[in-house]
């Protein structure tokens, strides 16, 4: 009875030793959240690794047959950045097995008993569900502090991987219980592996981001190139237009003297049209956002594309025009790239801005030909650069995040619809 109550417990603490580490291989990386699946699967290899240590295997061939099951489980599920799931979990196996090590000795000291350290006995495993039941807290903690600016996931990583190495220098220290040298010995390596793989992630993390922000920067730099082109063709309007002004006036002038009002009028007309085009709709109130929102206008009518806009701003915010250009300059690239492959009725774009209490809404819609292309659950750039496009979406989203604001993605019916919320004050 005993032998099957310490089977159950070991398939017990081995599926939460391998579903926990695939929640921290998603939570560190940053992927998309584990599958409802993801629980059946580890089960599976919990199974799996319980039946195993009831053959005479070697830890080492066990925890390698492990970590094959869970690199297959982890690609399966996320499907990106191998390399970096293979170093966590292998690190992981290092973390779990040095603190089941850890408690089980210090319980030992604490009880004078040297049961607490040999796997066979019902103390050993006291000592594994409290390594388990601490993990589960952590994971708790994680989840709830999920949401806040600083994710906890790398300071506690730290905290643990420092207590760990001190913890197996304090062992070796103490004579109440009898401990390998030569196990002492390679914990204390391992565990010091633990600390460098600990501050290595972090490096790698902080050149990734740093590697993002300057790809966004660049996007945003883009952004700005192609907004200022479209403005110094509205200003060329502009200079060709009173450059010819005075013979413009000229002829209306001898069309009057002359009496030919008909000629005149239908004069005036010709003027009235480049001159439509050029005047400046005030939309925001902001300068830049307003030339911005216009000249997209203006392409999209080019392209024959029906844009209808749909505005009411708050005047005198915290939100920055360049913050502005950033949101809305990528989000109606984007749908003027979709529009202008559309056909028919779908040729189009919807621009809402309203205003709800403290919130901004922003809102665009646009008609698209082929459903746009997801990985992942992200959307995947259409263009053949997949190095130098792509981050259009992310400036916007990176822009939208200073005011905490949201982005929701939504297409059906061969529409695509893009809607952002920034929350702002009022200066």
């Amino acid at each position: 009875m005993m032998e099957w109550v310490q089977i159950i417990s070991n398939l017990l603490t081995n599926n939460i030793r391998i579903f926990l580490c695939l929640f921290l291989v998603a939570e560190l990386l940053k992927l998309p959240r584990i599958q409802r699946n993801a629980a059946g699967l580890s089960l599976g290899v919990a199974a799996v690794i319980t039946v195993l240590t009831l053959l005479p295997l070697s830890q080492f061939y066990l925890t390698g047959i492990e970590i094959v099951a869970l690199m297959a489980i982890a690609h399966y599920l996320f499907h990106e950045e191998t390399r970096m799931c293979l170093f966590l979990i292998f690190f992981y196996e290092i973390s779990v097995a040095l603190w089941d090590f850890l408690i089980s000795a210090g319980l030992g000291m604490i009880f004078q008993s040297e049961r607490f350290v040999d796997s066979t006995t019902s103390e050993y495993m006291i000592a594994i569900w409290i390594v388990r039941l601490f993990m589960i807290g952590i994971a708790t903690y994680i989840v709830k502090k999920r949401n806040t600016v600083v994710h906890p996931s790398f300071r506690l990583a730290a905290i643990i991987a420092l207590l760990g190495m001190f913890g197996v220098i304090a062992l070796s220290e103490q004579n109440v219980i009898s401990l390998n040298d030569d196990q002492l010995t390679s914990w204390t390596i391992l565990s010091l592996m633990t600390v460098l793989a600990v501050l290595l992630f972090n490096l790698n993390r902080k050149y990734e981001m740093e590697k993002e922000i300057a790809q966004l920067k660049e996007e945003q730099a883009a952004l700005l190139e192609r907004n200022y082109e479209a403005l110094r063709d509205v200003y060329s309007t502009h200079a060709k237009l009173f450059h010819d002004l005075h013979n413009h006036v000229e002829i209306m002038y001898r069309y009057l003297t002359q009496g030919k009002a008909a000629e005149a009028t239908q004069y005036l007309e010709a003027l009235r049209t480049p001159i439509r085009e050029i005047t400046q709709t005030v939309w925001t109130g902001e300068e830049a956002v307003d030339y911005l929102i216009n000249s997209k206008i203006a392409l999209a009518a080019q392209s024959h594309i029906e844009v209808k806009a749909n505005i009411e701003f708050p005047r005198h915010t915290n939100i920055r025009s360049t913050d502005l250009v950033a949101i809305l300059g990528n989000l109606l690239d984007n749908a003027l790239e979709a529009a202008e492959n559309a056909n028919g009725d779908l040729r189009f774009i919807s621009l809402t801005i309203r205003r709800i209490n403290e919130m901004l809404v922003i809102k665009v819609e646009n008609g698209y030909r082929t459903a746009p292309v997801t990985k992942d659950g992200k959307l995947q750039t259409s263009k053949s650069d997949k190095e130098l496009h792509g981050w259009g979406l992310k400036s916007a989203c990176a822009a939208v995040e200073r005011y905490d604001g949201t982005v929701e993605i939504s297409y059906e019916k061969n529409i695509f619809r893009v809607v952002t919320t920034l929350s702002y004050n009022t200066i």
